[in-house]
């Protein structure tokens, strides 16, 4: 009975493995046009292919043409993408997290290897220059921690992280924000102590703030 049994989960083993090497291997495809939020095609931006439900590994990207046309190919993974823009240059940043944690935006399978998705990509961020100097000695500060919150839920940031001072940042656009700045080894910046610097970028705009920060020490 005990041999039966065996030869019978082997039979289903090897079934299994037969029938996976004669599964096609993952190569779908995902194309489409992108626009703007006027309508226009969103011309030579960079977008990603975010693969739902796969952790660790390379996002597909791809850039579009004038025409705003984009296409991945070769996708190595069969199930649900998100698909989005994701370029600084261009003004669209997802610092705040790129929208993965709703259902796909597509899916492709061994049946249906390829699929049109339409993008309408977000407003453009604002973009925020910070320049940074120490208050005592006028030198450049070439590091920057920024810490931005919206003024309706000021519990958990939109984001933080550290930029080099040269880099202009990415911010939320037409909003009301809260924002933190300091670096390594120095205070807070004195205008965003406490409740944070209020601050409004419309999209699309560019905006210089200077800041003097004291050494810690």
């Amino acid at each position: 009975m005990k041999i039966t049994l065996l030869f019978i989960g082997l039979l289903l083993v090897a079934s299994a493995v037969a029938q996976q090497d004669h599964e096609p291997h993952p190569n779908g495809v995902i194309y489409g046009t992108a626009v703007t939020k006027d309508g226009q095609p969103a011309s030579n931006v960079r977008l990603l292919a975010f693969p739902l439900g796969i952790s660790g590994a390379l996002i597909p990207h791809t850039k579009t043409n004038d025409a705003g046309e984009y296409r991945f190919e070769n996708l190595p993974w069969w199930g649900g993408y998100t698909v989005f823009a994701d370029d600084d240059e261009a003004g669209y940043s997802n610092m705040g997290g790129p929208p993965i944690t709703g259902p796909p935006d597509i899916e492709i399978t061994p049946e249906h290897r390829e699929a049109e998705l339409d993008l309408f990509l977000p407003p453009k961020s604002g973009f925020l220059k910070i320049e940074l100097t120490n208050r005592r000695t006028g030198d450049s500060i070439s590091s920057v921690r920024v810490t931005v919150m919206a003024t309706e839920n000021t519990e958990s940031p939109l984001f933080s992280a550290y930029w080099k001072s040269s880099r202009a940042i990415l911010l939320p656009p037409d909003r009301n924000l809260l924002l933190h700045v300091t670096a390594d080894g120095f205070h807070e910046w004195d205008e965003s102590v406490g409740e944070g610097k209020l601050l409004l970028l419309p999209s699309g705009s560019k905006r210089t703030i200077v800041v003097q920060l004291e050494p810690a020490d």
